[in-house]
C-alpha cells in the first residue's frame, strides 16, 4: 500500500471513530450517590426561560394561574396553562396553593414545556431567589453550587433538604470528599439504620468514610466481607468506594482475592465493583491507577461485555497496558459488543500499538542494552589488545 493510500487510510478510520464512537464521559459526578439518574430541581431554574409562581384552579385540577413573574419574559404565553404532571404524589387536598414553575427547553427537547419546580412556600421561594441570583456563577463554576448546597442536608424544610440531597450527590467524588464533618457523623451512622432513607444510604456511606474513625472503618470493611460472602450487591459501590478510602491496600487486596479471582461474580457485583475502582481511578485516590488498571484486566477475564467501560477510563488515564487483555475480547464474535463499543476499543488498541512502537526503552532494557554493549566491545577489546601486545613483544626482540 502506498504511502498515501496509508494516510488515506488512517484519516478515514479516525474520522469513523470520531463519529461513530460516543465521546468519553467526562466524569464529574460521582455517579455512585444516586439510586437513578435524577435532574435536580436546580437544573430546571437554570435553564428555564420562564420563571413563575402560579396558583392551581380550585375547580380545574392541574391547570394553574399566573400570580407572579420571577425571572423572564412572559409575553406571548397564556396566563394559564395546564401541568401535565401532577403537583405532588396522591390526590390534592389544597387546590388553592401556590406552586413554582418553570418554562423552558430542557434535555434537548425542540418544543418548551412547563415543569414544576416546587412548592412555593417560604423557606424554599427564598431558596429560588437565591439560585436565581446565582444563575450566571453558578453555571461558570458548578462547584460553587454544590458547595452551596452541602451545608442545606440537614435544612428543616423537606424541600429544601431533598434539593440538597440530590445536588450534594450528583457532584464529583472530590468534592464530595471535602465535605467532612458536613453532617454529623452520629447522625450518619444513625440515617444509615434508616431503610425509609435508603436512596441515600450511597451519599451517607461516602460520607461516613471521611470519619477516621475506627468504628467506621470496622463498620464498612465489614459490609464490604459480608457481601462478598453472601452475594448481594445493594450499595456495594459505595461500601466499596468507602474502604478503599480508608484503607486502599487492604480493600484492594481483598477486591482481588474474593471479587476478581477464581469463578465469575455476577454481572451485578462486578459493575459494582468496577464502579468503585472507577470513581477512585478518576477522582479519588489516582494515585492506585495502575493497581486499579491491573484490576481491570481481572474484570475483563470474567466479563469482557464491559470492555468499552473500562476502556474509556484506561484512554482517560493512559494506561496502555492491557492490549493483549483487549485484542481476544475484540475477535471474539460472541463478546456482546455493539459498532461503537468495538471502534473505541479499536482506537485503544491502536494508540497502544503506536505506544510501544514510539514509547522509550524503560530502565531494565537499558540496562540489559548496555551489559550487552559492555560484553561486544570486551569482546572486540581483548582480540586487539592481545595483537597489539604480540606486536610489541615482537618488535622488542633483538
Amino acid at each position: 500500500m502506498s504511502e498515501h493510500r496509508q494516510s488515506r487510510f488512517r484519516i478515514l478510520w479516525v474520522t469513523a471513530v470520531f463519529v461513530l464512537v460516543p465521546p468519553l464521559p467526562r466524569a464529574l459526578a460521582c455517579l455512585i450517590c444516586l439510586p437513578v439518574p435524577t435532574t435536580s430541581p436546580v437544573d430546571y431554574l437554570l435553564e428555564a426561560d420562564l420563571v413563575i409562581v402560579a396558583r392551581e384552579d380550585p375547580g380545574a385540577p392541574y391547570w394553574l394561574t399566573t400570580t407572579e413573574v420571577l425571572s423572564g419574559d412572559a409575553t406571548g404565553l397564556d396566563r394559564s396553562f395546564f401541568l401535565e404532571a401532577p403537583l405532588r404524589p396522591g390526590p390534592s387536598l389544597d387546590r388553592n396553593r401556590e406552586v413554582i414553575c418553570s418554562y423552558g427547553s430542557y434535555e434537548g427537547l425542540s418544543q418548551p414545556e412547563w415543569t414544576r419546580v416546587g412548592d412555593a412556600d417560604g423557606d424554599f421561594s427564598a431558596l429560588v431567589t437565591k439560585i436565581l441570583e446565582n444563575r450566571e456563577q453558578w453555571q461558570l463554576h458548578p462547584d460553587k453550587r454544590a458547595t452551596y448546597f452541602s451545608s442545606r442536608l440537614g435544612h428543616r424544610n423537606q424541600q429544601i433538604r431533598t434539593v440538597a440531597h440530590i445536588e450534594v450527590a450528583r457532584a464529583p467524588y472530590d468534592q464530595i470528599r471535602q465535605f467532612e464533618g458536613i453532617l454529623p457523623f452520629p447522625e450518619l451512622r444513625s440515617s444509615l439504620q434508616n431503610f425509609r432513607l435508603t436512596d441515600w444510604h450511597p451519599l451517607y456511606i461516602l460520607l461516613l468514610s471521611l470519619s477516621g474513625q475506627a468504628e467506621d472503618l470496622a463498620l464498612i470493611s465489614g459490609k464490604v466481607r459480608s457481601a462478598a460472602a453472601t452475594g448481594l450487591s445493594l450499595h456495594l459501590a459505595a461500601w466499596v468506594t468507602a474502604w478503599i478510602e480508608m484503607e486502599p491496600e487492604k480493600a484492594l487486596t481483598f477486591l482481588t482475592e474474593e471479587y476478581l479471582s477464581g469463578s465469575p461474580r455476577d454481572p451485578a457485583e462486578s459493575r459494582a465493583i468496577f464502579r468503585a475502582l472507577s470513581v477512585h481511578g478518576n477522582r479519588g485516590h489516582q494515585h492506585l491507577r495502575e493497581r486499579i488498571t491491573e484490576a481491570y484486566r481481572h474484570i475483563l477475564k470474567q466479563h469482557p461485555q464491559m470492555a468499552s467501560e473500562v476502556v474509556e477510563d484506561l484512554m482517560i488515564w493512559k494506561q496502555w497496558g492491557l492490549k493483549n487483555s483487549l485484542q481476544p475480547i475484540m475477535m471474539d464474535p460472541s463478546s456482546g459488543l455493539d459498532q461503537g463499543s468495538r471502534l473505541q476499543i479499536a482506537a485503544y488498541l491502536r494508540n497502544a500499538e503506536d505506544i510501544s512502537v514510539t514509547a522509550p526503552p524503560d530502565r531494565k532494557t537499558e540496562l540489559r542494552r548496555g551489559l550487552l554493549l559492555s560484553v561486544l566491545l570486551l569482546l572486540v577489546a581483548f582480540p586487539a589488545g592481545l595483537s597489539l601486545y604480540r606486536w610489541r613483544a615482537k618488535r622488542a626482540r633483538p
